[in-house]
């Protein structure tokens, strides 16, 4: 038996859970021993339930870098992280070094931590990096900038990325550990597991890349009960924050599909005023194994759900909140297997318009049917199989015994 740390450090939402809930099941089956650490626990007890896994918080930023600019890229992300600040960063390599040294896995799995990362590049452990591909960028110099349809100066980019690693550079020296020599060697690991569809990477043109797939636990959540108002089916993910979210409602009510909302934390007061005959909403997450197979399209705000329906033949329609969402709803136009409604879009909107627009005009469901026929016969349970069998090659093939870096300042006693 193995133990594996599955840490989290950075996002929101179910994603990150779904995929380690995914992964954590397939290790149990196998007699490993997995334990997280995880940046958010709102949403353990919905997603993990009464699974008998160890949590921990992951040791996380939560303090506030003001006067920069919107991130253009991974740097400028980093920057809001502590990593303009050696004396914070160090404190939480700490945290990390105390929580690995506590739970003392054979190999860790990282979705999304980057401070983590940098804490663990003594520990002569295997390590992973796992998850969307905006967690996993290019490991080029410089990095690539987010907003690629549009372009930055590459100056900015080029001087961000100095600071950031100059800063942590500063900190593996205070670690007793060599310096990194770009800012991609932080993304360094034993293997990188994309866990995407090669037509969802958020960075177009990757080279060399390996896509292992949307890992997602679809079979997680109740089985999707539908009104029986509607010829045809749509399926809502969509937060009640949404500037939009009343409109898109009202629209709902108004064609001719039966609709089914998860909307995390509406209100009762929201949920009674658009209930109709048309249209339900779940409190509980759905079990997407059958919304995959039941609805003909889907509305999200373009997180991994677009991957997850457009992989079925089903086509989109994304409503991005935020620049990574919008990464992927860029893809999805270019594919041409839905619509993307940008924030603050002018002229507002006409929600139903675009609704009918994707469930009548034939060419969404083409394109998205192409995808799926390049995905046949391959899904979650076969991608994470092939995951942890990569996983069990690394923890084998480990050189034996372990490198224990020097202790932290301060400190009477080695983190690691």
């Amino acid at each position: 038996m193995a133990r594996f740390l599955l840490a989290w450090e950075l996002g929101g939402d179910y994603g990150h859970l779904m995929r380690f809930l995914t992964l954590a099941r397939e290790l149990v089956r196998r007699g490993h021993e997995p334990v997280f650490a995880l940046r958010e626990l709102t949403h353990v007890e919905t997603v993990l339930g009464s699974e008998p896994f160890r949590v921990f918080q992951a040791p996380i930023f939560a303090g506030q870098v003001t006067g920069l600019p919107a991130a253009i890229g991974f740097a400028e992300t980093l920057m809001r992280l502590g990593f303009v600040h050696p004396a914070t960063l160090i404190g939480l390599c700490r945290g990390w070094r105390t929580l690995v040294d506590a739970i003392a896995p054979d190999l860790a799995i990282f979705d999304y931590a980057p401070t983590a990362l940098l804490a663990t590049r003594a520990w002569a452990g295997p390590r992973v990096v796992f998850g969307s591909s905006f967690s996993v960028p290019p490991r080029t110099e410089p990095m690539p900038i987010y907003q690629w349809w549009r372009g930055e100066p590459l100056a900015r980019v080029l001087s961000s990325e100095r600071i950031v690693l100059r800063s942590a550079n500063e900190v593996l020296a205070r670690l007793s550990q060599p310096p990194m020599s770009r800012l991609s060697d932080l993304l360094e690991a034993d293997e990188s597991i994309i866990t995407a569809s090669e037509e969802f990477d958020q960075y177009p043109g990757r080279v060399g890349a390996r896509y292992w797939g949307n890992v997602g636990n679809l079979e997680q959540g109740i089985s999707p009960q539908w009104p029986i108002v509607g010829a045809k089916r749509v399926f809502a993910y969509l937060k009640p924050y949404f500037s939009d979210f009343e409109k898109i409602l009202v629209a709902l009510r108004k064609i001719d599909a039966a609709v089914i909302i998860h909307s995390p934390g509406v209100s009762a007061d929201m949920t009674r005023k658009h209930t109709a005959a048309n249209v339900a909403f779940s409190a509980e997450p759905l079990r997407m194994v059958d919304i995959q197979r039941e609805c003909d399209i889907g509305i999200c705000h373009a997180g991994g759900t677009v991957d997850t329906l457009v992989t079925a033949g089903k086509p989109v329609l994304a409503l991005p909140q935020q620049l990574e969402q919008m990464m992927t709803g860029k893809r999805l136009a270019e594919l041409g297997a839905g619509i993307v409604v940008e924030p603050r879009m002018s002229p507002a909107p006409d929600y139903a318009r675009l609704l009918r627009r994707l469930l009548e005009e034939p060419s969404f469901t083409v394109a998205a049917r192409a995808v799926a026929q390049r995905h046949a016969g391959d899904g979650p349970p076969a991608r994470i199989r092939r995951i942890v069998d990569r996983c069990e090659e690394l923890i084998a093939t480990a050189p034996s015994g372990r490198r224990i870096p020097a202790p932290l300042p301060n400190q009477q006693d080695s983190s690691m």
